[in-house]
């Protein structure tokens, strides 16, 4: 069994749609690994936000997300290319606890 994660990554300019299109992209990869829906909902919520922080802080440039997609957890990561300022999320599959 593989332990690589399945990758995903995309590269947007700073347009609000394109951080939706991500949200749900992000929305149904968690479904796809059986989140609740409820975590599933405040996943892609938190990754529209994380775009949207990106985009306003670097209007002008290309933005690269990047998805990941593990056996246990999904990591999304929002580089507006502005050094260390990358947003990383991560959601596990299983609660923790």
């Amino acid at each position: 069994m593989s332990t690589d994660p399945k990758r995903i990554e995309l590269r947007l300019d700073s347009d609000p749609r394109l951080a939706a299109g991500v949200g749900g992209a992000v929305r149904l990869l968690a479904e796809t690994a059986g989140m609740p829906d409820d975590v599933c909902r405040e996943f892609q919520e938190a990754t529209v936000r994380a775009c949207g922080q990106a985009f306003d802080a670097r209007p002008t440039d290309t933005h690269t997300v990047e998805l990941l997609v593990f056996g246990d957890r999904l990591e999304v990561t929002v580089d507006s290319g502005a050094g260390s300022s990358a947003i990383r999320l991560t959601r596990s599959v299983v609660p923790l606890g």
